[in-house]
Protein backbone atom coordinates (compact mmCIF):
# COMPACT_ATOMS: atom_id res chain seq x y z
CA UNK A 1 0.00 0.00 0.00
CA UNK A 2 1.34 3.50 -1.15
CA UNK A 3 0.17 6.17 1.58
CA UNK A 4 0.20 10.08 0.77
CA UNK A 5 -0.04 11.56 4.05
CA UNK A 6 -0.12 15.26 4.19
CA UNK A 7 1.80 16.59 7.16
CA UNK A 8 0.01 19.56 9.20
CA UNK A 9 1.60 22.26 11.62
CA UNK A 10 4.25 23.33 9.20
CA UNK A 11 4.93 26.63 7.14
CA UNK A 12 3.37 25.27 3.63
CA UNK A 13 1.77 22.63 1.88
CA UNK A 14 3.63 19.00 1.82
CA UNK A 15 2.81 15.41 1.72
CA UNK A 16 4.58 12.06 2.93
CA UNK A 17 4.53 9.08 0.11
CA UNK A 18 5.22 6.39 2.26
CA UNK A 19 5.69 2.86 0.33
CA UNK A 20 5.06 0.41 3.32
CA UNK A 21 5.64 -2.60 1.21
CA UNK A 22 9.30 -1.40 -0.28
CA UNK A 23 10.05 0.80 2.88
CA UNK A 24 10.56 4.08 0.89
CA UNK A 25 9.27 7.35 1.83
CA UNK A 26 9.29 10.43 -0.66
CA UNK A 27 8.74 13.85 0.87
CA UNK A 28 6.43 15.58 -1.58
CA UNK A 29 6.28 19.94 -1.92
CA UNK A 30 2.69 20.48 -3.08
CA UNK A 31 3.37 24.33 -3.73
CA UNK A 32 3.21 25.75 -7.45
CA UNK A 33 6.52 27.54 -8.14
CA UNK A 34 6.67 31.29 -7.62
CA UNK A 35 9.76 32.59 -9.86
CA UNK A 36 10.82 35.60 -7.57
CA UNK A 37 13.99 35.37 -9.56
CA UNK A 38 12.19 36.13 -12.54
CA UNK A 39 10.60 38.92 -11.05
CA UNK A 40 13.58 40.46 -10.10
CA UNK A 41 15.05 40.70 -13.16
CA UNK A 42 14.44 44.42 -15.24
CA UNK A 43 13.79 45.96 -11.96
CA UNK A 44 16.06 48.36 -10.24
CA UNK A 45 18.21 47.11 -7.10
CA UNK A 46 16.41 49.13 -4.72
CA UNK A 47 13.38 47.47 -5.23
CA UNK A 48 14.88 44.03 -4.36
CA UNK A 49 14.68 44.04 -0.74
CA UNK A 50 11.10 45.37 -0.76
CA UNK A 51 10.08 42.74 -3.33
CA UNK A 52 11.24 39.72 -1.33
CA UNK A 53 10.72 39.55 2.03
CA UNK A 54 7.02 38.75 0.28
CA UNK A 55 8.51 35.24 -0.09
CA UNK A 56 8.03 34.70 3.25
CA UNK A 57 5.47 36.12 5.96
CA UNK A 58 7.46 34.08 8.48
CA UNK A 59 11.41 34.86 7.94
CA UNK A 60 10.95 38.56 5.82
CA UNK A 61 13.68 40.39 7.43
CA UNK A 62 15.99 37.50 6.73
CA UNK A 63 15.16 38.22 2.91
CA UNK A 64 15.27 41.85 3.27
CA UNK A 65 18.64 42.39 5.03
CA UNK A 66 20.22 39.37 2.37
CA UNK A 67 19.04 41.56 -0.62
CA UNK A 68 20.21 44.77 0.85
CA UNK A 69 23.57 43.29 1.26
CA UNK A 70 23.49 41.74 -2.00
CA UNK A 71 23.09 45.11 -3.44
CA UNK A 72 25.83 46.90 -1.46
CA UNK A 73 27.99 44.03 -2.43
CA UNK A 74 27.52 44.76 -6.08
CA UNK A 75 27.62 48.38 -5.29
CA UNK A 76 30.63 48.28 -3.57
CA UNK A 77 28.97 49.80 -0.21
CA UNK A 78 30.22 49.26 2.96
CA UNK A 79 27.69 50.90 5.86
CA UNK A 80 28.60 51.98 8.54
CA UNK A 81 29.49 49.97 12.43
CA UNK A 82 25.55 51.48 13.60
CA UNK A 83 23.81 49.85 10.45
CA UNK A 84 25.48 46.46 10.88
CA UNK A 85 24.82 46.34 14.65
CA UNK A 86 21.28 47.28 14.20
CA UNK A 87 20.82 45.04 11.44
CA UNK A 88 22.24 42.14 13.78
CA UNK A 89 19.39 43.30 16.62
CA UNK A 90 16.88 42.89 13.90
CA UNK A 91 18.07 39.56 12.77
CA UNK A 92 17.72 38.59 16.93
CA UNK A 93 14.27 39.44 16.87
CA UNK A 94 13.71 37.51 13.25
CA UNK A 95 14.91 34.54 15.08
CA UNK A 96 13.26 35.07 18.36
CA UNK A 97 9.89 35.70 16.04
CA UNK A 98 10.48 32.43 13.91
CA UNK A 99 11.87 30.23 16.81
CA UNK A 100 8.52 30.80 19.34
CA UNK A 101 5.89 30.28 16.78
CA UNK A 102 7.50 27.02 15.58
CA UNK A 103 8.48 25.47 19.00
CA UNK A 104 5.33 26.89 21.25
CA UNK A 105 2.41 26.17 17.85
CA UNK A 106 3.80 23.79 15.68
CA UNK A 107 6.13 21.45 17.14
CA UNK A 108 5.34 21.41 21.42
CA UNK A 109 1.89 19.69 20.77
CA UNK A 110 3.78 16.90 19.19
CA UNK A 111 5.37 16.43 23.35
CA UNK A 112 2.32 17.00 25.23
CA UNK A 113 -0.69 15.11 23.47
CA UNK A 114 -2.09 18.31 21.85
CA UNK A 115 -3.45 17.96 18.55
CA UNK A 116 -3.08 21.04 17.14
CA UNK A 117 -1.15 24.57 18.46
CA UNK A 118 -4.52 26.54 19.10
CA UNK A 119 -4.98 24.48 22.12
CA UNK A 120 -2.19 25.75 23.62
CA UNK A 121 -3.49 28.34 25.99
CA UNK A 122 -6.51 25.93 27.46
CA UNK A 123 -4.37 22.80 28.20
CA UNK A 124 -0.75 24.17 28.97
CA UNK A 125 -1.58 28.04 29.98
CA UNK A 126 2.10 28.38 31.24
CA UNK A 127 3.36 27.80 28.47
CA UNK A 128 0.81 29.68 26.25
CA UNK A 129 2.21 32.84 28.62
CA UNK A 130 5.77 31.79 27.74
CA UNK A 131 5.21 31.86 23.97
CA UNK A 132 3.28 35.15 24.25
CA UNK A 133 6.10 37.55 25.99
CA UNK A 134 8.34 36.35 23.59
CA UNK A 135 6.25 37.25 20.98
CA UNK A 136 5.81 40.70 22.38
CA UNK A 137 9.13 41.34 22.95
CA UNK A 138 10.31 39.96 19.67
CA UNK A 139 7.60 42.10 17.66
CA UNK A 140 8.92 45.47 19.65
CA UNK A 141 12.30 44.71 18.72
CA UNK A 142 11.05 44.67 14.56
CA UNK A 143 9.11 46.95 15.31
CA UNK A 144 11.63 49.66 16.87
CA UNK A 145 14.18 48.89 14.06
CA UNK A 146 12.64 47.84 11.20
CA UNK A 147 9.35 50.25 11.43
CA UNK A 148 7.08 47.47 11.96
CA UNK A 149 7.03 43.93 13.01
CA UNK A 150 7.15 42.27 9.74
CA UNK A 151 8.17 43.24 5.92
CA UNK A 152 10.44 46.05 7.70
CA UNK A 153 10.63 49.58 5.80
CA UNK A 154 13.25 51.55 7.54
CA UNK A 155 16.20 49.70 6.01
CA UNK A 156 17.83 50.86 2.73
CA UNK A 157 21.18 50.12 0.61
CA UNK A 158 23.77 51.74 2.75
CA UNK A 159 21.73 52.07 5.89
CA UNK A 160 18.47 52.68 7.64
CA UNK A 161 16.20 55.55 6.49
CA UNK A 162 15.50 56.27 10.30
CA UNK A 163 17.59 54.81 13.17
CA UNK A 164 16.04 54.52 16.80
CA UNK A 165 17.10 56.79 18.85
CA UNK A 166 18.90 55.77 22.47
CA UNK A 167 15.74 57.12 24.67
CA UNK A 168 13.77 54.19 22.61
CA UNK A 169 16.62 51.30 22.71
CA UNK A 170 16.96 51.69 26.49
CA UNK A 171 13.02 51.18 27.20
CA UNK A 172 13.73 47.95 24.53
CA UNK A 173 16.42 46.88 26.87
CA UNK A 174 14.51 46.78 29.82
CA UNK A 175 11.74 45.22 28.41
CA UNK A 176 14.34 42.82 27.04
CA UNK A 177 15.98 42.17 30.77
CA UNK A 178 12.20 41.64 32.09
CA UNK A 179 11.65 38.58 29.62
CA UNK A 180 14.66 36.73 29.97
CA UNK A 181 13.05 34.70 32.35
CA UNK A 182 10.52 33.40 29.61
CA UNK A 183 13.98 32.57 27.46
CA UNK A 184 15.58 30.94 30.23
CA UNK A 185 11.93 29.54 30.60
CA UNK A 186 11.79 28.18 27.47
CA UNK A 187 15.55 26.30 27.82
CA UNK A 188 14.05 24.45 30.64
CA UNK A 189 10.98 23.17 29.21
CA UNK A 190 12.40 22.11 25.59
CA UNK A 191 15.29 20.52 27.81
CA UNK A 192 12.80 18.38 29.85
CA UNK A 193 10.87 16.99 26.48
CA UNK A 194 11.62 13.37 25.79
CA UNK A 195 13.43 13.51 22.14
CA UNK A 196 12.87 9.60 19.90
CA UNK A 197 16.14 8.63 19.31
CA UNK A 198 17.43 8.52 15.86
CA UNK A 199 21.41 8.54 14.27
CA UNK A 200 21.33 10.03 10.52
CA UNK A 201 24.63 11.10 9.14
CA UNK A 202 24.41 14.29 7.84
CA UNK A 203 26.71 17.28 7.07
CA UNK A 204 25.55 20.32 9.73
CA UNK A 205 26.71 23.66 8.29
CA UNK A 206 26.35 27.43 8.81
CA UNK A 207 27.42 30.92 8.17
CA UNK A 208 30.70 32.32 9.81
CA UNK A 209 31.97 35.64 8.81
CA UNK A 210 32.64 35.09 4.55
CA UNK A 211 32.85 31.29 5.09
CA UNK A 212 30.67 28.51 5.34
CA UNK A 213 31.66 26.08 7.78
CA UNK A 214 30.46 22.64 8.24
CA UNK A 215 31.24 19.40 10.49
CA UNK A 216 29.97 15.93 10.19
CA UNK A 217 27.34 15.02 12.58
CA UNK A 218 29.33 12.28 14.24
CA UNK A 219 32.14 14.05 14.56
CA UNK A 220 31.03 17.67 16.26
CA UNK A 221 32.88 16.51 19.25
CA UNK A 222 35.81 16.33 17.53
CA UNK A 223 35.57 19.68 16.28
CA UNK A 224 36.50 18.92 12.94
CA UNK A 225 35.22 21.99 11.38
CA UNK A 226 35.69 22.52 7.32
CA UNK A 227 35.08 25.67 5.43
CA UNK A 228 34.50 26.41 2.15
CA UNK A 229 34.20 30.64 1.05
CA UNK A 230 30.61 32.24 0.80
CA UNK A 231 31.30 34.05 -2.80
CA UNK A 232 31.96 29.62 -4.09
CA UNK A 233 27.94 29.07 -2.91
CA UNK A 234 26.91 27.45 -6.43
CA UNK A 235 30.32 25.64 -6.71
CA UNK A 236 29.40 23.78 -3.53
CA UNK A 237 25.65 23.24 -3.37
CA UNK A 238 24.06 21.69 -6.19
CA UNK A 239 20.00 21.84 -6.33
CA UNK A 240 18.84 18.76 -7.98
CA UNK A 241 15.04 18.69 -9.39
CA UNK A 242 13.07 15.77 -8.35
CA UNK A 243 9.44 14.76 -10.44
CA UNK A 244 7.78 14.68 -7.30
CA UNK A 245 8.37 17.98 -6.03
CA UNK A 246 7.75 21.46 -7.08
CA UNK A 247 11.10 22.60 -5.03
CA UNK A 248 14.62 21.83 -5.63
CA UNK A 249 16.44 19.66 -3.35
CA UNK A 250 20.11 21.20 -2.28
CA UNK A 251 23.02 19.02 -1.67
CA UNK A 252 26.36 20.57 -0.28
CA UNK A 253 29.71 19.09 -1.64
CA UNK A 254 27.85 15.86 -2.13
CA UNK A 255 26.01 15.43 1.14
CA UNK A 256 23.15 15.40 2.48
CA UNK A 257 23.15 18.92 4.93
CA UNK A 258 21.46 20.25 7.51
CA UNK A 259 21.31 24.20 7.98
CA UNK A 260 19.77 26.20 10.89
CA UNK A 261 19.99 25.94 15.28
CA UNK A 262 21.51 22.67 15.37
CA UNK A 263 23.98 23.50 12.78
CA UNK A 264 24.72 26.87 14.25
CA UNK A 265 25.50 25.10 17.69
CA UNK A 266 27.48 22.31 15.99
CA UNK A 267 30.01 24.36 14.41
CA UNK A 268 29.88 27.00 16.92
CA UNK A 269 33.49 27.70 18.98
CA UNK A 270 30.96 28.64 22.42
CA UNK A 271 27.92 27.06 24.39
CA UNK A 272 29.87 24.44 25.61
CA UNK A 273 26.93 24.11 27.82
CA UNK A 274 24.52 23.63 25.54
CA UNK A 275 26.29 21.57 22.67
CA UNK A 276 27.07 19.24 26.26
CA UNK A 277 22.75 18.35 25.88
CA UNK A 278 22.24 18.05 22.34
CA UNK A 279 22.77 14.86 20.19
CA UNK A 280 24.01 16.44 17.29
CA UNK A 281 22.96 13.02 15.13
CA UNK A 282 19.66 13.08 15.90
CA UNK A 283 17.25 16.23 13.69
CA UNK A 284 14.78 15.83 16.43
CA UNK A 285 16.94 17.56 18.75
CA UNK A 286 16.79 20.81 16.50
CA UNK A 287 13.98 21.92 18.76
CA UNK A 288 15.71 21.86 21.94
CA UNK A 289 18.81 23.78 19.81
CA UNK A 290 16.04 26.40 18.55
CA UNK A 291 15.18 27.12 22.14
CA UNK A 292 18.57 27.63 23.09
CA UNK A 293 19.32 29.78 20.40
CA UNK A 294 15.75 32.16 21.84
CA UNK A 295 17.96 32.43 24.73
CA UNK A 296 20.89 32.98 22.80
CA UNK A 297 19.36 35.45 20.78
CA UNK A 298 17.40 37.52 23.60
CA UNK A 299 20.97 37.80 25.34
CA UNK A 300 23.00 38.90 21.94
CA UNK A 301 20.09 41.77 21.57
CA UNK A 302 20.68 43.36 24.98
CA UNK A 303 24.35 43.10 24.01
CA UNK A 304 23.93 44.95 20.82
CA UNK A 305 21.91 47.63 22.39
CA UNK A 306 24.52 48.17 25.42
CA UNK A 307 27.47 48.42 22.61
CA UNK A 308 24.90 51.35 20.70
CA UNK A 309 24.56 53.20 23.98
CA UNK A 310 28.36 53.24 24.36
CA UNK A 311 28.90 54.76 20.23
CA UNK A 312 27.85 57.62 18.88
CA UNK A 313 24.81 56.45 16.61
CA UNK A 314 25.59 57.40 12.73
CA UNK A 315 22.29 57.43 10.60
CA UNK A 316 24.41 58.47 7.25
CA UNK A 317 24.53 56.02 4.46
CA UNK A 318 27.24 54.89 2.81
CA UNK A 319 27.81 55.67 -1.05
CA UNK A 320 29.25 53.32 -3.97
CA UNK A 321 32.44 54.04 -5.07
CA UNK A 322 33.10 54.50 -9.16
CA UNK A 323 33.46 50.88 -10.36
CA UNK A 324 31.61 48.89 -8.37
CA UNK A 325 31.80 44.97 -9.24
CA UNK A 326 27.88 45.02 -9.77
CA UNK A 327 27.77 41.48 -8.81
CA UNK A 328 27.43 40.62 -5.19
CA UNK A 329 25.98 38.09 -3.08
CA UNK A 330 23.92 38.77 0.66
CA UNK A 331 24.19 36.23 2.82
CA UNK A 332 22.40 36.15 6.52
CA UNK A 333 21.53 33.10 9.11
CA UNK A 334 18.03 32.89 8.96
CA UNK A 335 15.92 31.35 11.66
CA UNK A 336 16.13 28.21 9.40
CA UNK A 337 20.15 28.51 8.46
CA UNK A 338 21.72 29.88 5.48
CA UNK A 339 19.99 31.92 3.04
CA UNK A 340 21.86 33.54 -0.14
CA UNK A 341 20.95 36.02 -2.25
CA UNK A 342 22.98 37.14 -5.35
CA UNK A 343 22.24 40.10 -7.90
CA UNK A 344 23.91 41.21 -10.69
CA UNK A 345 23.62 45.07 -12.25
CA UNK A 346 24.14 46.75 -15.03
CA UNK A 347 23.66 50.46 -15.21
CA UNK A 348 23.39 52.97 -19.06
CA UNK A 349 26.43 53.94 -20.57
CA UNK A 350 27.80 56.88 -18.93
CA UNK A 351 25.79 57.06 -15.69
CA UNK A 352 26.67 56.17 -12.32
CA UNK A 353 25.85 52.84 -10.39
CA UNK A 354 23.94 53.79 -7.76
CA UNK A 355 20.38 52.14 -6.39
CA UNK A 356 18.54 52.55 -9.40
CA UNK A 357 21.02 49.86 -11.57
CA UNK A 358 19.03 47.10 -13.22
CA UNK A 359 19.09 43.98 -11.97
CA UNK A 360 20.23 41.10 -14.75
CA UNK A 361 20.42 38.06 -12.73
CA UNK A 362 19.04 37.04 -9.23
CA UNK A 363 19.62 33.88 -7.62
CA UNK A 364 18.53 32.92 -4.26
CA UNK A 365 19.44 29.65 -2.43
CA UNK A 366 17.21 29.30 0.89
CA UNK A 367 17.78 26.65 3.80
CA UNK A 368 14.56 24.64 2.95
CA UNK A 369 15.86 23.67 0.00
CA UNK A 370 18.86 22.89 1.67
CA UNK A 371 17.47 20.92 4.64
CA UNK A 372 15.11 19.33 1.70
CA UNK A 373 17.37 16.21 0.99
CA UNK A 374 18.22 15.61 4.67
CA UNK A 375 14.60 15.44 5.82
CA UNK A 376 14.01 12.61 3.19
CA UNK A 377 17.02 11.25 4.30
CA UNK A 378 16.18 10.97 8.03
CA UNK A 379 12.98 10.34 7.06
CA UNK A 380 14.00 6.70 5.67
CA UNK A 381 16.47 6.27 8.23
CA UNK A 382 13.78 6.62 10.77
CA UNK A 383 11.56 4.12 8.41
CA UNK A 384 14.02 1.66 8.49
CA UNK A 385 14.62 1.52 11.83
CA UNK A 386 11.11 1.48 13.38
CA UNK A 387 9.77 -1.34 11.03
CA UNK A 388 8.94 -3.11 14.54
CA UNK A 389 6.30 -0.13 15.26
CA UNK A 390 2.75 -0.03 13.39
CA UNK A 391 2.31 1.95 10.21
CA UNK A 392 0.77 4.52 12.60
CA UNK A 393 3.32 4.95 15.19
CA UNK A 394 5.67 5.61 12.30
CA UNK A 395 3.70 7.56 10.80
CA UNK A 396 3.69 9.88 13.63
CA UNK A 397 7.25 10.04 14.16
CA UNK A 398 7.59 10.68 10.56
CA UNK A 399 5.90 13.83 10.94
CA UNK A 400 7.40 14.79 14.04
CA UNK A 401 10.78 14.67 12.36
CA UNK A 402 10.02 16.80 9.81
CA UNK A 403 8.34 19.53 11.92
CA UNK A 404 11.35 19.07 13.86
CA UNK A 405 13.40 20.90 11.11
CA UNK A 406 10.87 23.49 10.75
CA UNK A 407 10.82 23.18 7.16
CA UNK A 408 9.30 26.55 5.49
CA UNK A 409 7.79 25.66 2.08
CA UNK A 410 6.88 29.11 0.78
CA UNK A 411 10.36 29.89 1.03
CA UNK A 412 11.63 26.80 -0.93
CA UNK A 413 9.31 27.54 -4.18
CA UNK A 414 10.67 30.90 -3.95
Amino acid sequence: MIKNEFIAKIEGHGSLNVNWQKNKVQLNILEGERLFEGMLVGRTCEEAHWITPRICGVCPVAHHIASVRAAEAALGIIPNPTTELLRELLLCGQIIQSHFLHLFFLSLPDYIGLDRGTELAKYDPTSFKLALSLKEVSDEIVFLVGGRSIHPMTTTIGGFHKIPDKESLNKLLKKLKSTETAAKKTVELFSSLNYPELKVDLELISQHGLSIVSVSSGKVSECKVKKSLIKNYKKDFEEIVKNYSTAKFARYKKREALTGALARLATSKNYKEYKEKIDFGNPFFNNLAQAFEILIYHQKAQNIIEKLFKSKLDSSLAKPPLNPPLKGIGAVEAPRGGLYHELHLKTDSGKKSDKNSIIIYANILTPTVQNLTSIEKSSQVLLDKSKNRSPKERERLLKMLIRAYDPCITCAVH
